[in-house]
């Protein structure tokens, strides 16, 4: 009689689970994640994450905001500010098979497991493709412990990596539209970055991750309007 091998217990990568974050905390910590721009980088690194970010929007760099915001976010989390950005954006032009692309890694958020991450393939052949897609697709995949091709070695990605590519596919996404569209665009990540930050619009509740928010009240004037429980549309 052969052996009747039990099924494996689904494991949840490391990176995938809950990380304490704070607005408060000096934005030094954030900005050594996120590749900013040299303006961002002149301001005060000591400032308190949600001040520093004020002084993003202010200053109206948003592709540096945009990035901040994916490197202050919690690994999954940022996964998930990547996909809601990339749908929003790529749903406004005539695409194939994208809700398709961005369901399987929202399917891996939802249900994180080395399983569902061995799923994505290499890493070696997602970065051929720097379609906002392909870097969704390459953020999942960094999210992982090892992805070394190769058996017995291990190459362990760094966390800024994954969120300097879900930031990549933001801005790559708004850059297929022309001039003041494609601001609008990054207003519209900026936005939905912010209410991330604050739990708003998750794949399902959450309640092992605290969500303190980015967001000042001396923001809310200078912000785009309001964004709504977008993935439901």
């Amino acid at each position: 009689m052969s052996k009747v091998v039990p099924p494996q217990p689904e494991i949840t990568p490391p990176s995938m689970g809950p990380r304490k974050v704070s607005a408060k905390q000096p934005a030094i910590s954030t900005i050594d994640k996120a590749k900013l721009g040299e303006k961002a980088l002149g301001l005060q690194g000591t400032l308190p994450c949600h001040e520093f970010l004020y002084s993003l929007i202010s200053l109206k760099l948003r592709t540096d905001a945009i990035k901040f915001i994916a490197a202050w976010l919690p690994p999954r989390d940022s996964l998930w500010y990547g996909c809601l950005g990339v749908w929003q954006i790529a749903r406004l032009q005539p695409q194939t098979a994208v809700r398709e692309q961005i369901d399987k890694v929202v399917a891996y958020i939802t249900c994180p497991s080395t399983q569902a991450w061995a799923e994505f393939g290499s890493f070696a052949a997602a970065s051929k493709d720097s379609s906002p897609l392909g870097l969704l697709l390459q953020a999942a995949i960094l999210t992982g412990d090892n992805i070394c091709p190769f058996p017995r070695k291990n190459i362990k990605p760094s966390p800024s990596f994954q969120a300097k590519t879900v930031a990549n596919a933001l801005v790559t996404a708004a850059s297929k539209w022309p001039g003041k569209e494609r601001e609008t665009c990054l207003d519209l990540c900026i936005n939905i970055g912010l209410d991330i930050a604050e739990g708003k619009h998750l794949w399902a509740p959450n309640p092992d991750q605290n969500y303190p928010g980015l967001r000042q009240a001396t923001i809310t004037g200078q912000m785009f309007g309001k964004t709504r429980n977008i993935w439901e549309d």
